[in-house]
């Protein structure tokens, strides 16, 4: 063996200590350097749902989910008429849109709900109205119904008239103007004596 080869070998062995020692501190200067961190959060993010909710006065003077014989009469003659109204009330916590429709009807025949004939209308009134009408809105008024017999009234929501109503408690008047109407004949008429029809109403606010 030469002594060259002999002498590097020596050199080798006494740098490799100090080379592993640097390579031991690189490696932990690295590590240091990249144990940096930052975040940033967003917490506590909610969703809730809102509700609906409707009452009707009925054309009185309380307010409930479901009251009965509010439109009609009895012992009616073609050319009778009559006018009456009720307030829906909307206390939910979400806007939405109400529509009045026939969600029952009970005919005779021949029919007698082809000859009752509907006019609606609705607005928005400062207090309850009460069946007398007092206080029914003069303006900004929707129109629901003209002269719809009870036989072919809107049955459903999709079919009604929408009206926008806002958040919070919030009155929607309506005014319902009932017609018999006259067959035009006299047997037509005559075949319509003693004959009874009922109607239910519902309103839907979505």
């Amino acid at each position: 063996m030469s002594k060259q080869s002999d002498r590097r070998r020596r050199v080798v062995r006494a740098t490799a200590p100090a080379a592993g020692l640097l390579a031991a501190g690189l490696l932990v200067w690295q590590g240091s350097y990249a144990a940096f961190s930052a975040t940033t959060v967003d917490t506590n993010n909610a969703w809730s749902s809102g509700s609906l909710a409707l009452t009707n006065n009925g054309g009185g003077p309380g307010y409930s989910a479901a009251t009965s014989a509010t439109f009609g009469g009895s012992n009616l003659k073609p050319g009778a008429t009559g006018t009456t109204c009720l307030t829906v009330k909307s206390i939910g916590t979400a806007a939405g849109s109400l529509a009045m429709y026939e969600s029952s009807l009970v005919d005779s025949s021949p029919s007698l709900g082809a000859h009752i004939q509907l006019t609606v209308t609705a607005g928005v009134p400062a207090t309850d109205v009460q069946s007398d009408c007092v206080g029914f809105p003069a303006s900004g008024l929707t129109t629901i119904a003209t002269n719809q017999p009870l036989s072919t009234f809107a049955a459903t929501y999709a079919a009604g008239v929408p009206v926008a109503v806002a958040t919070g408690t919030v009155l929607e008047a309506y005014k319902v103007t009932w017609t018999f109407v006259s067959t035009g004949t006299n047997p037509g008429d005559s075949a319509l004596m003693g004959k009874a029809v009922t109607a239910g109403f519902t309103w839907e606010l979505q």
